[in-house]
């Protein structure tokens, strides 16, 4: 083979290394979720013909407007979207269910934008979450009590909303929460809710309508550092 054909053929390999490192990995049902999340968030600035998970083209921004992957589980030939932070970004659309279609999430951060609706009772179903934070929108309707459901979350924030009823009862079996924060919950007048969770570090309820005295078994959560 002549020298020249050789380095052809070297240039030719390494373009295709090039094309096949940059080749879409997120499955293709994780995709049509995007798509879907993006139309009901009003989120219109994702390219989906690019692949989130190399982090360019706008997937991630800054610490206010990123989709993470994580791609270790498959040794780096797949990958799954594992957080969606989307802070500030003026959306206006509302909540999507079809986040339950991404099996590994487990960050929703929709803070500080102008979302309303209500909270997807189908969010109950993600079994890996760990974090919802939906402080400072615009979301109505009772909270669901599904989201009692999810024994792996550890912070849950939606203070600064307008959601009405009581506080879900099923709240007592989020044992991993250590971070709650609940403000302005509109509805009939109820007694504080019973968390028996002693890893709870911040437990705001502020504005809930509660009343009675405060449950003994505050003084038992002994990682308590906000109340």
């Amino acid at each position: 083979m002549s020298h020249d054909r050789l380095l052809l053929v070297l240039f030719s390999l390494f373009c295709l290394s090039i094309s096949g490192f940059g080749a879409v990995v997120l499955p293709g049902d994780e995709v049509d979720a995007l798509k879907n999340i993006g139309e009901k968030l009003g989120k219109m600035d994702w390219n989906l013909s690019a692949d989130p998970c190399i982090g360019l083209y706008g997937w991630i921004t800054g610490e206010d407007n990123n989709v993470t992957c994580d791609c270790s589980s498959s040794n780096y030939t797949s990958c799954h979207i594992v957080s969606i932070v989307l802070t500030r970004q003026s959306l206006a659309g509302i909540l999507p269910s079809e986040l339950t279609q991404l099996p590994y999430l487990q960050q929703i951060d929709l803070s500080r934008n102008y979302l309303s609706g209500t909270i997807p009772s189908e969010w109950g179903s993600m079994a890996n979450l760990v974090n919802i934070s939906l402080l400072g929108n615009r979301l109505t309707g009772p909270i669901p009590r599904e989201l009692g459901n999810i024994s792996t979350l550890e912070s849950l924030q939606l203070s600064s909303n307008n959601f009405t009823g009581e506080l879900p009862s099923t709240f007592a079996n989020l044992t991993a929460l250590k971070d709650m924060r609940i403000s302005d919950l509109n509805g009939t007048e109820a007694t504080f809710p019973q968390i028996s969770n002693t890893n709870i570090k911040t437990l705001i309820l502020r504005s809930c309508n509660l009343i009675g005295e405060l449950p003994a078994y505050l003084g038992d959560m002994t990682n308590l550092k906000t109340l």
